[in-house]
């Protein structure tokens, strides 16, 4: 009996130490992670917003939508081919007051912000690119990207032909959408990112300004203009031409980690055929031009 008493103690201790262990920490965390996907599985909700209208649907409803279909796509963001329930997005912005020369701003849940030409999102040619919200069925949860969620909205495109392909680059598929504000084009709404009056429209600064709000803009502030805060303000104090020069910053641009080792970085690589090398030139042209237009220093704290 004391033999068994000892046993069922002993199994009993290795129990509650392999609970209190990492990997009994793990399943806790697990199951809470699990939990909480759950409870936002219910609750999860698309907002867009125009002017004074808005709309919202659950991702239930989005999920019963008539226009839900079946879509394959090559997909920019997991870097495979993906089926997935999604609708046009057209379709949520018909009857909106939108006009193709503005500007959708996605933001995320996570922080991300991305503005989207509205002519790319409006458009419905036969052999133009077409913007889809996918829809994620918790049933059938999508795979996770660099171990995080990317549902239960995402902005996703089919592009029948290489012509409409080449339109469409990695920035302009996001993930974890929670709000779509449409209004005017950034340029319009922020003016201390503008470039000074009177540049040639086909130089290097303009054409590196409109680089700057396609790559760059979803994640940083310049001259504390903008709707994202993942990343630092390029132009103040200092613009990142003036603390690292052309070199450094386009390696950075190209692999953050190749210049400096930081495994919590946000910021990932900006290959080739998102920001051509040509478009990293005009890119370093813009920063340079706006390193001598800076926004004033705030005033200090008292």
């Amino acid at each position: 009996m004391n033999a068994w008493i000892t046993r069922t103690l002993g199994l009993l201790g290795c129990a509650l130490a392999l609970l209190g262990s990492p990997a009994g920490a793990a399943g806790k965390a697990d199951k809470a992670h699990q939990a909480h996907k759950a409870q936002s599985a219910a609750t999860a909700t698309l907002t867009i917003v125009a002017d004074t209208q808005r709309r919202s649907w659950t991702r239930r409803e989005l999920l019963r939508d008539r226009r839900l279909a079946s879509i394959t796509v090559d997909d920019d963001n997991l870097k495979r081919r993906m089926t997935l329930r999604a609708i046009p997005l057209a379709a949520l912005l018909e009857g909106l007051p939108v006009t193709p020369d503005a500007s959708a701003t996605t933001a995320a849940s996570d922080g991300y912000v991305s503005h989207l030409p509205m002519r790319l999102l409006l458009a419905d040619g036969a052999g133009e690119p077409r913007a889809w919200l996918a829809v994620e069925d918790p049933a059938a949860p999508w795979p996770r990207l660099k171990g995080h969620d990317i549902g239960p909205f995402r902005l996703v495109w089919t592009t029948p032909t290489p012509q409409a392909a080449a339109q469409v680059n990695e920035s302009l598929w996001t993930y974890a959408i929670v709000r779509i504000d449409l209004a005017a084009a950034p340029a319009e709404r922020f003016a201390a990112i503008r470039p000074a009056p009177g540049l040639p429209a086909d130089g290097p600064v303009l054409r590196g300004f409109a680089t700057f709000q396609r790559v760059c803009f979803s994640c940083h502030s310049l001259n504390r203009a903008g709707d994202a805060n993942l990343g630092p303000d390029l132009n103040v104090p200092y613009n990142p031409v003036e603390y690292l020069g052309d070199d450094k910053l386009a390696r950075l641009i190209r692999n953050p980690q190749a210049l400096r080792w930081w495994p919590n970085s946000r910021m990932s690589a900006i290959d080739e055929k998102t920001l051509p090398d040509a478009d990293l030139q005009d890119l370093l042209a813009y920063l340079h031009h706006m390193a001598g237009r800076k926004a004033q220093a705030a005033a200090p704290a008292n």
